[in-house]
């Protein structure tokens, strides 16, 4: 079964979503984030950890992730 987890990377002060950032889950492909701010990762697994520009933004159960996870930009 595959798990289809959504990311939004925003800007901190404006909360406006930022495009071309890099977003994957550990051992899976490199996506990025769309004009919006929103890129789609998928995995096999039901847990997953989220990176985002190379940092850590979410370890845990692919089903109890927030829908979408929400990655604040300084």
């Amino acid at each position: 079964m595959s798990y289809v987890v959504k990311v939004m990377v925003v800007d901190k002060k404006t909360g406006k979503g930022l495009s071309g950032h890099r977003v994957k889950n550990y051992g899976g492909s490199e996506v990025k984030t769309d004009s919006s701010g929103m890129a789609t990762v998928t995995s096999n697994s039901s847990k997953i950890t989220v990176y985002v520009n190379g940092s850590e933004v979410y370890s845990g159960s692919a089903s109890s992730a927030p829908k979408p996870i929400i990655y604040e930009k300084s």
